[in-house]
Formats: C-alpha cells, sequence, structure tokens
C-alpha cells in the first residue's frame, strides 16, 4: 500500500437491509491478527444467533503488513474479498471490519451478497473516524550531560517522544522521532553535538 495511510480513531458500527437480511457493519481497531482473532471471537459470542460472521483485516506496519479475511460458509469470494477490497482501498490499516448477517429468508445470490457485503463494508468505513498513521523511526542515544537539553529540545522540534531516559556516565535516550523528519533531526544532532552523536 502506498500514500497516506491512516489508522481507526475510535470505531464504528452501520446497519444495512437487503431483501430481509439484516447486514451489521463493524470497524474496530487491530494492531496484530491476535487482536483481530480475539474480537471476532468475542463478536461471535456477543451475536450469537446470527448467520454468518464475515471479516477483512489488514494489521501492521509499512514493512510487515499483515491481512486476513474469512466468507464464514458463505460462498466462496462472495463476502470477504469484496470486504478486503473494500478496505484494501480505503487506505486504512490496523482495522478490523466484520459484518454481521442474519439470514432474512431470501437467497441473495453471489452477486448479490458481493454487493451487500462490500455495500456494508464501505458504509461503515466512510463513518470511521481516522487520524493520519505516522510511521516514527527508534533511535537510541548516549549524550554527554551538557548536551542533554538541547538534545532533549531537538526531539521535541522534530515531533518525536522520549520513550526512556537514564543517567549513567552519559545520559541515555532512547525515543522515536517521525520518519518524514528523520534526516532533519540527524542534521540538528550532528549540529548540536559537533559531530560528536549520529543516529
Amino acid at each position: 500500500m502506498s500514500g497516506t495511510r491512516y489508522i481507526p480513531d475510535g470505531q464504528c458500527e452501520r446497519e444495512l437491509s437487503v431483501r430481509n437480511s439484516k447486514f451489521i457493519g463493524l470497524a474496530v481497531t487491530a494492531e496484530d491478527p491476535e487482536q483481530a482473532r480475539n474480537i471476532i471471537r468475542e463478536t461471535r459470542e456477543k451475536y450469537a444467533g446470527c448467520t454468518h460472521v464475515v471479516y477483512a483485516f489488514i494489521t501492521g506496519g509499512e514493512k510487515s503488513e499483515i491481512s486476513g479475511m474469512s466468507d464464514d460458509g458463505e460462498p466462496k469470494g462472495t463476502a470477504g474479498r469484496p470486504v478486503m477490497e473494500v478496505l484494501k482501498g480505503s487506505g486504512i490499516v490496523n482495522v478490523l471490519v466484520m459484518i454481521i448477517r442474519y439470514f432474512g429468508g431470501t437467497k441473495l445470490g453471489t452477486g448479490g451478497l458481493v454487493k451487500a457485503y462490500g455495500d456494508c463494508a464501505k458504509a461503515v468505513l466512510s463513518a470511521l473516524k481516522v487520524r493520519e498513521l505516522v510511521v516514527s523511526i527508534d533511535f537510541g542515544l548516549n549524550v554527554p550531560y551538557r548536551l542533554q537539553r538541547p538534545v532533549t529540545e531537538a526531539i521535541g522540534e522534530a515531533g518525536g517522544e522520549i520513550t526512556d531516559i537514564r543517567f549513567a556516565d552519559e545520559v541515555e535516550i532512547k525515543g522515536s522521532v517521525p520518519e518524514a523528519g528523520i534526516d532533519e533531526f540527524r542534521k540538528k544532532i550532528k549540529d548540536i553535538s559537533r559531530g560528536g552523536l549520529s543516529i
């Protein structure tokens, strides 16, 4: 996936009725496949009387993206795949989309199923609040005490954060900086330390 990517900022639910069948679309955060599987299991328990719990998820970072989907007993390719196609087109990651179906007594056919599941996925994802995914680079620095303040200020100016700081012979700083600003951050650290520090 290329371009700007987004992550859920909350969760969302939308409902769609097609020829007496009820489709409930849920979109929630799932940061890894295990979390997605746990949420799917809990959803199956919560909606125990439903006919199907179809899902698609995309988790992980840019270089380690993992996806999964299931038709959950619907004819192959008529449920999980259309949900996944909508999900891939949305640019949203670390998300699980589940469509809960209550069969209404009228068969929809393969084309009808593809449309119903795709439309429900579109409805829930278009209503989901999202925020831009900021990819960060982790770093570690051993900084002389005299440079602690300017280095921590440089981290803040770069939009980064300190995740751990320890005081020993030098100040050991661990943190992360948004990938978009890493080159400027490296230059600033090099300038502050007159070439003595590098990331």
